[in-house]
């Protein structure tokens, strides 16, 4: 069996060794170094029993360690922290609602570190690594991304069907309302629009967001709009594409005043 011993040295310093007994002989097995003061004595202390440990290779029965010792920051080097906790927590909620089969690793990455940590779709694939030590190739973004146009229609389809299950949602009563969601440019297209920002960013092009949602706050159904589009003409392309698609007959909006028009009333 291993034993730590001190023994003082010629220069009158304290050497800790590692010993075993052998024919009623104590023969040293490491020689872990030599001190001067307390605080040292109790260092090499420390590495000679971790040395002990990691060549026996199993856990002594009766440890002689303070089980409150766990951690000699000396002996430590910060590597980062991970945040397995929340990744591990959307992930499951992910999954209980049913979107892990339909979407590429990816893709379901990057909806958990957008709630983690907002940023470009470029530097959450770092922020992964940083915070989850989860790596993405910025190559394989590029190559799979545009397949996630195609997955709105079943993402709805998914999300209706557990909120039939989980709320038992039955299309009575919905929430509608829009968003802005500006983009780092100055440069406008087909969709990205300027316009009346409620991010404040009224220099940057914009899209719109509809979202409707059940009367607990979970969301059923989204369209986006060009940025310059007036949010009162995007209810009635998103609501009648809902009530036709679910084959709906009793159907109740709640939304804002810029919403129920009198022009929006008459055409629905």
């Amino acid at each position: 069996m291993l034993r730590k011993r001190v023994v003082k040295t010629a220069s009158n310093a304290q050497a800790v060794q590692v010993i075993r007994y052998y024919h009623n002989k104590q023969k040293v097995v490491k020689h872990i170094g030599s001190c001067h003061t307390k605080e040292e004595l109790d260092k090499m202390l420390f590495l000679a029993e971790k040395w002990i440990k990691d060549y026996m290779g199993q856990t002594s029965l009766f440890p002689e360690d303070d089980p409150n010792i766990t951690l000699h920051l000396e002996e430590s080097v910060f590597l980062g922290v991970h945040y397995n906790f929340f990744y591990n927590l959307i992930q499951t909620i992910q999954k209980e609602i049913g979107l892990e089969t339909l979407t590429h690793s990816l893709l379901s990455d990057l909806v958990k570190i957008r709630i983690f940590e907002p940023a470009s779709k470029l530097r959450s694939i770092d922020l992964l690594e940083n915070y989850f030590g989860i790596k993405h190739n910025r190559k394989k973004f590029y190559r799979i991304a545009p397949d996630w146009l195609n997955l709105k229609e079943e993402v709805e389809n998914i999300v209706v069907k557990f909120a039939k299950k989980r709320y038992d949602f039955c299309f009575d009563i919905v929430f509608y309302d829009v968003t802005t969601l500006y983009f780092e440019t100055f440069e406008e297209d087909g969709l990205r629009k300027n316009g009346f920002s409620k991010d404040n960013k009224s220099q940057q092009p914009q899209i719109l967001m509809g979202l409707i949602v059940s009367k607990e706050g979970f969301p059923v159904a989204y369209d986006i709009f060009a940025g310059n589009t007036f949010e009162g003409h995007t209810i009635l392309p998103l609501i009648t594409g809902f009530i036709q698609k679910h084959s709906v007959n009793s159907f109740t909006v709640v939304a804002d005043a810029a919403m129920i028009s009198q022009t929006n009333i008459e055409e629905q």
